[in-house]
């Protein structure tokens, strides 16, 4: 068991009080681990657990002038917590302890399957250039940058902003007066600020060296992306033509065959093989499919169709919930039914 973050602590259950959040009863260890938030009370010495999957979102809130997360789990129960500065006074709170403790919340709840590549303290801003109009105002958060998304945490919001990088169309430096930041444009007309900070004398200043650095990863990271997307899609339609190659000599298939030129996982081979039947009208005799040659042409493009969603790998994401693949931009999971518009 990997530990993240480590801290004698408060923490309490519901709409606390000040006398609740800050009472012996409620002082103990906060663990963060890679698959679970834990407190284990000094008073009684019970341990509570909170799997990493059953967080639904979580922010920084001063409560009673103290720096405190709020982290809300998908059951709808509400839990709010902070590290101590120390270890016996539950009044003298750590604001670094917090926002470090927030930073590895942020990455362990909405990590992806390829590693972080940049991470920093930023500000954001989101503008619709179709609207013409201000989403969002600037908001301080976390930055997270990997080879599919970029990542923006706010500190003070319930809420979670990723842009795909097969959708941006231009990277640009800033160097107005609001500068040095990075702009991102992306296919749906959408506009984002981003302004890598760095703590001076207490308050944030902007950091010209990481604006650089991230400007320069964001390409990177497009340019990957876009050469990616190419062979897939030519990896995928290699594949349709095989099936298309087997079509024109013969309208029984060998089952087998089928799969292994599609380069299919077997159990969604067997589930699809059946609704195709079911759509085009093929029939299966044992381990043959037999075609339909007046519904044959509307396979392949099915095929064709489905080879593309495939190929953008990059506009999938994870449901926090189910933990299943899902469209980006998808409102509600198709897998669990659970709304995911609050990411």
């Amino acid at each position: 068991m990997v530990i993240l973050f480590e801290s004698f602590g408060n923490f309490n259950t519901g709409q606390t009080s000040y006398i609740a959040l800050v009472s012996k009863k409620s002082r103990g260890t906060i663990t963060l681990t890679e698959n679970e938030f834990l407190f284990k009370s000094v008073k009684d010495k019970i341990t509570f657990h909170l799997r990493i999957s059953d967080i639904q979102n979580f922010a920084m809130k001063s409560r009673f002038q103290l720096p405190t997360i709020e982290l809300l789990s998908i059951q709808g129960i509400i839990y709010t917590f902070y590290p101590h500065k120390k270890e016996d006074s539950s009044l003298a709170t750590s604001k670094k302890a917090t926002i470090d403790l927030f930073r590895q919340l942020t990455r362990s709840t909405f990590k992806k399957e390829s590693p972080i590549l940049f991470e920093t303290i930023g500000s954001f801003r989101d503008y619709d250039l179709n609207g013409g109009k201000t989403v969002s105002d600037s908001l301080k958060g976390m930055i997270f940058l990997n080879e599919d998304f970029l990542s923006f945490k706010p500190f003070t919001e319930k809420s979670v902003y990723q842009i795909p990088i097969l959708n941006i169309s231009k990277i640009i430096i800033d160097t107005s007066n609001i500068g040095p930041a990075v702009n991102i444009q992306t296919k749906e007309g959408k506009s984002y600020t981003l302004m890598v900070l760095k703590k001076q004398l207490k308050v944030y200043a902007k950091d010209k060296s990481k604006t650089g650095k991230l400007y320069e990863l964001l390409n990177q990271a497009k340019i990957y992306k876009s050469s990616e997307h190419i062979r897939l899609e030519k990896e995928e339609q290699e594949k349709i033509e095989r099936i298309k190659s087997m079509m024109e000599v013969s309208n029984r298939l060998r089952l087998d065959m089928i799969r292994v030129a599609l380069d299919m996982d077997e159990k969604l081979f067997t589930q699809k093989v059946f609704q195709w039947a079911k759509e085009f009208n093929f029939l299966i005799d044992g381990d043959y499919l037999i075609i339909n040659q007046d519904s044959a042409k509307e396979f392949i493009e099915d095929l064709s169709v489905g080879a593309n969603i495939l190929s953008r790998k990059g506009l999938k994401i994870k449901c926090r919930f189910c933990e299943k693949l899902i469209e980006y931009g998808a409102k509600i999971c198709p897998h669990c039914g659970k709304d995911t518009t609050n990411y």
